[in-house]
């Protein structure tokens, strides 16, 4: 009788040891099976944000692109309240980039800080063409992320930006100085015209057009 229930019992408990380990197993591989779809619906939210932001910063792009150019502090002040809210709902997407973007998510934060409001510091078309510079450049990492590619190799897009951004300003600095110097040429300056003149030539470190750099006289001139 005694070996009979040793053997009922011994029964007993490897059944149940049985049932323990498969009751474990079957809820971890239930914990990895959520996990695993909590990560993909997260991925998934996560690239639909940042092709949202994509469109967005394209949309942006297009405006820019096709716009007149902006002259009035009335239009100036519409157009950067336009610019700087979808700048901010493309940022919104940006965050939402996983952790394991992080390169990707700190460089398309800091690209979108160049992105600034225009003022009379710039001509319109250079404004357009530095904002599209910056604008690209975000674009570019968030549609790699969205079609699964790597990280875009990452230059200094902000002394690209600073460096055109003088470049510019030199040409345009270089153009009223020839015209200036034309003017005084067929007709004299006035004293208003002498100063700006003078403030140019400071600017640029010349005391005459023609000691501009060859290449920067031909842009000018052409």
């Amino acid at each position: 009788m005694s070996q009979w229930i040793d053997f009922l019992t011994g029964n007993f408990v490897s059944g149940l040891l049985g049932a323990v380990i498969g009751g474990g197993a079957s809820i971890g591989g239930a914990r990895m099976q959520a996990k695993a779809s909590d990560r993909t619906a997260r991925d998934t939210a996560a690239k639909a944000a940042a092709q949202e932001a994509y469109d967005l910063l394209g949309e942006l792009r297009s405006t820019l692109a096709g716009r007149t150019p902006v002259s009035s502090p009335e239009d100036r002040a519409a157009w950067n309240r336009e610019q700087r809210a979808m700048v901010l709902r493309a940022w919104t997407g940006v965050n939402l980039l996983p952790e394991s973007e992080d390169a990707r998510r700190t460089r398309c934060r800091k690209v979108l800080r160049l992105i600034e409001p225009f003022d009379d510091h710039v001509t319109w078309d250079d404004y357009v063409f530095l904002t599209t510079m910056a604008l690209s450049d975000v674009m570019g990492n968030l549609g790699t992320y969205v079609s699964g590619r790597p990280v875009p190799e990452h230059d200094d897009v902000k002394g690209r930006i600073e460096a055109e951004r003088k470049r510019r300003r030199r040409m345009e600095l270089g153009r009223r100085l020839v015209a200036l110097e034309e003017e005084h040429e067929r007709y004299g300056l006035s004293p208003e015209g002498q100063q700006l003149a003078e403030e140019i030539k400071t600017e640029l470190g010349v005391q005459h057009s023609r000691e501009l750099a060859a290449e920067e006289l031909a842009a000018i001139t052409s």
